[in-house]
């Protein structure tokens, strides 16, 4: 029968939760991109992973055989979601200027987020198996054809530069991939490393670049430029409101009288609450407040 621990004992530890297998791998994904990032894809080992989470290697074979698994992972996790979240932009119903302007946000985005993972799909390529790294190219060529539609539609329109496409993508890749360095040291938003950038970018790429004013992605509608602030004075008006429902009460309050006892010379509540009323009744009306209480006299 179990017995309740003394004074002096300390109580037993409570286990640790369990983790689930998906839970344990995104921890083992998470941790190795910070050693990868910080020692170096060849200077850390599956003995400083399990180290830093704490299991044994033993155990960590049971996720993944070498580093390798965990560096192709990392490679198809970052460029999956890249692809799902920035390519299909490209095809969005807005000018060419404006899709290049949101697929550069979105993508600067992904890097901010994920800066230790984004650091090995720019420097750790080559350590890639051959098979995944002849797939890897293939996909980030892909990627970057995507950009460069974008930008011949802006070409044909007359809206871009007639320079050389490829080079203008490489360009503009080559500034936004280091963001996943300097954001460890350089703490700006990520609304305005994306609206220096796109600015850049664009008083490069667009014809009379040089007369826009920043570069953030534009409204899709009157509506959508508003929404922040509507909801501000709808929070106001809320306020006002409720302050106003707060000074009915009190006034309420203040005509039903003070507390204390019965003022002197038989003055009775209701005498001291006419009192208060023509107090706190308005300038016009207590001229004829206190004229019906016989307080002002008529002139003779």
């Amino acid at each position: 029968m179990a017995t309740k621990a003394g004074a002096g004992e300390q109580p037993a530890p409570r286990p640790r939760r369990r983790l689930r297998a998906e839970e344990r791998w995104e921890q083992i994904l998470t941790v190795s991109a910070e050693l990868f990032s910080s020692k170096g894809y060849h200077g850390a080992s599956l003995d400083d992973i399990g180290e830093r989470l704490g299991i044994q290697k033993a155990a960590l074979y049971h996720y993944v055989r070498s580093k390798e698994d965990i560096l192709v992972e990392i490679y198809d996790r970052m460029l999956t979601r890249a692809e799902a979240e920035v390519l299909p932009i490209a095809d969005e119903p807005f000018a060419p200027d404006e899709r290049l302007r949101r697929m550069v946000s979105r993508y600067i985005g992904l890097m901010i987020e994920q800066a230790d993972m984004w650091s090995l799909i720019h420097y750790q390529q080559n350590a890639l198996p051959e098979a995944s790294y002849e797939a890897t190219l293939r996909r980030k060529r892909a990627f970057e054809k995507k950009f460069e539609g974008v930008v011949r539609e802006g070409q044909a329109s007359g809206l871009f530069k007639p320079m050389p496409t490829r080079l203008m993508v490489l360009s503009l890749f080559g500034m936004c991939n280091y963001v996943h360095h300097w954001i460890r040291f350089a703490h700006f938003a990520e609304e305005e490393i994306t609206g220096v950038i796109c600015e850049v970018l664009e008083r490069g790429f667009i014809d009379d670049g040089g007369k826009r004013v920043g570069a953030w992605p534009r409204y899709a509608e009157t509506s959508d430029a508003m929404t922040e602030t509507a909801d501000r004075l709808d929070a106001l008006n809320r306020q006002v409101k409720e302050l106003q429902a707060a000074f009915d009460r009190d006034r309420h309050r203040l005509i039903d009288g003070f507390a204390g006892p019965p003022a002197a010379n038989g003055a009775t509540r209701k005498g001291k609450r006419d009192e208060v009323q023509a107090q706190a009744a308005p300038a016009s009306g207590r001229k004829a407040a206190a004229a019906k209480s016989g307080a002002v006299k008529p002139a003779k």
